[in-house]
């Protein structure tokens, strides 16, 4: 039996219903790379016509495409039984855990859109990682898609100083690849320094993060350097006003670490700060010349603290389209997730925002690492 024949066969198994959501995912991407087909082309189609108009613009991959389609849709039988009619090998080629990878680290465009879908990471990738990766990789507790909980944080009004224009997409797009990747999201808006604090030490307390895998914190706010530290401003913040009010992100490491959130050890912990951490422009010239069976564990360990910018420098942000460092989190996840780890996943973040041709002469941007304890690899495994 032929290719075409065998997928018409597989869209026999589809409602009408179910037809017009394939054909939903075909018209918006199935597979990060490769082009959508057009919404003209299949208005109304036969299951037949949406065969031939999907081996037209993909043709040799056109099995794969559709039986990622079916993954998508949650017909993961009837994409197993396509695919092995197909014999179509899992994973698919960007999805392999040996070789060489294609390396896409372009900066992204000015008319970047959050994407409208996250890549899927495959059951044979995953399975296949873990067992030949078990020492090295830190190993998925839940039976189900959800991972854990996340906190996500945003100022953008404030009272005495200038509002985030823009924040509001950065929030969207947050909420929307956390929720994409698995993680209950707990969202705040508009905290005093206070609040702040109140809204992690709460966090740190749900027992929820006994049954996750890990966890996300992601703080959206002004920022600044206070007593050498890096503080988050409040949304009430006046230098003579109100001085005090901000939030010191290092308190965040002591909330969730192991004397104060049991329930993480040995989980990873994955920070996200979007703030400025001082007032240069950030170029400059150069002339050419846990165990259970141990009751002792790392007070602080398996952290990854990632920041929009390095220490004493400002982080950029468009009133129209949110802050860089986020489109960038979201644009590489989306793409990348379901085959790099976080550590990867962040290097080509700054890769990418490193090349960025919008900040040229004494205007730079460079993501940094910081407090980092990951001791294992921390893969993601979106949509399993």
């Amino acid at each position: 039996m032929d290719t075409k024949s065998v997928m018409t066969e597989a869209l026999e198994h589809l409602v009408d219903k179910e037809l017009k959501q394939f054909i939903w995912h075909l018209c918006n991407g199935v597979i990060q790379g490769t082009d959508p087909i057009p919404k003209a082309k299949l208005q109304n189609p036969e299951r037949e016509d949406v065969v031939d108009c999907m081996v037209q613009y993909y043709d040799d991959d056109a099995g794969k495409i559709a039986v990622q389609a079916l993954r998508k849709m949650k017909q993961n039988e009837l994409a197993k039984k396509l695919e092995l009619k197909l014999k179509v090998p899992q994973p698919v080629k960007e999805d392999t855990i040996d070789g060489p990878e294609p390396m896409d680290l372009q900066p992204i465009q000015a008319d970047w859109q959050r994407p409208n879908s996250i890549t899927t990471c495959s059951q044979q990738f995953k399975n296949t990682l873990l067992k030949q990766n078990a020492n090295d990789v830190y190993i998925p507790t839940s039976r189900s898609q959800m991972k854990g909980s996340a906190l996500l944080i945003t100022n953008i009004k404030f009272d005495n100083i200038s509002d985030r224009k823009g924040a509001e997409k950065d929030e969207a797009n947050m909420d929307w690849l956390l929720t994409a990747l698995g993680y209950r999201v707990e969202k705040h808006r508009d905290l005093s320094g206070n609040a702040i604090k109140t809204a992690v030490e709460d966090f740190s307390k749900r027992h929820e993060h006994k049954d996750s895998d890990s966890t996300f914190v992601v703080i959206m706010s002004h920022g600044n350097r206070i007593q050498n530290k890096d503080a988050i401003i409040g949304v009430h913040y006046h230098e003579d006003k109100h001085p005090t009010d901000y939030f010191f992100v290092e308190d965040i490491f002591t909330h969730l670490n192991s004397e104060n959130c049991p329930a993480l050890i040995d989980k990873p912990k994955v920070i996200l700060i979007q703030a400025c951490r001082g007032n240069h422009e950030g170029g400059v010239y150069v002339h050419d010349s846990v165990p259970e069976s141990d009751s002792w564990v790392h007070k602080e360990k398996d952290f990854v603290c990632f920041m929009s910018t390095i220490p004493g420098v400002k982080a950029y942000r468009s009133r129209d389209d949110g802050s860089f460092f986020i489109s960038y989190i979201v644009d590489e996840l989306s793409k990348s997730a379901h085959k790099d780890d976080i550590m990867e996943l962040f290097r080509k973040v700054g890769s990418r925002m490193e090349k960025d041709p919008q900040f040229t002469g004494w205007k730079k941007i460079l993501p940094c690492f910081e407090r980092t304890t990951l001791v294992k690899k921390f893969y993601l495994f979106p949509e399993l």
